[in-house]
């Protein structure tokens, strides 16, 4: 592999481990700092050609509007560098084997739609939910819905960010459009994604 190519590695996991660790992605000189490259035109040349093999989405009008696709995941889980489940044989076999080490503000919530595919949070999987009492914008979050006139609900699964009076839930989906709501109840936020099957 040429340095090139293990520099944009190193970008992409760099990427990614901000985006699970804050809930929003990094600026392009936090990714120049992180991976050593002191000049901002290197990286966003490091970023185009992720965006160009399908690694990455990226805004170039916003700063940190920057999201790893599950096409650049699945190249750092072959390049094993970075550490997600390996479905081949599960350190955690079941869910419910989850369940049992869970403490008092940490759940188990299956995700039953396709809101975050964009970063390879998929339909079907397992997130761990940790309940907070101040959520950062930006951060991936469980919520509850009002979605019917009946009165019934529904769970899903958001980019959280408060704007004035309202909330608005970003999907990481491009097919699908924000929810700009006044109610809504915020069951946590997703610290982890546990996956038995291949989806």
């Amino acid at each position: 592999m040429t340095n090139k190519s293990t520099k944009q590695l190193d970008i992409l996991k760099f990427i990614y481990e901000k985006q699970q660790q804050r809930g929003y992605p990094p600026t392009v000189r936090e990714i120049g700092d992180g991976v050593g490259l002191a000049s901002s035109s290197t990286v966003h040349g490091h970023l185009t050609r992720l965006q160009n093999k399908g690694f990455i989405q990226k805004k170039a009008e916003k700063t940190r509007a920057i999201t790893v696709t599950n096409t650049g995941i699945q190249a750092l889980k072959k390049a094993d560098i970075l550490a997600l489940p390996d479905t081949s044989a599960p350190v955690i076999s079941t869910p419910q084997d989850i369940i049992s080490s869970l403490d008092e503000d940490t759940i188990l919530l299956q995700h039953n739609s396709n809101t975050m595919i964009n970063i390879g949070i998929l339909n079907r999987d397992y997130l761990l939910i940790k309940k907070e009492s101040a959520i950062p914008d930006g951060a991936i979050v469980a919520v509850t819905l009002d979605k019917n006139n009946d009165g019934t609900s529904q769970t899903d699964v958001y980019r959280y960010f408060k704007e004035r009076n309202q909330v608005r839930l970003q999907p990481e989906n491009s097919n699908l459009k924000p929810v700009i709501t006044n109610h809504v109840e915020i069951i946590g936020k997703v610290i982890g994604v546990y996956r038995n099957e291949i989806n």
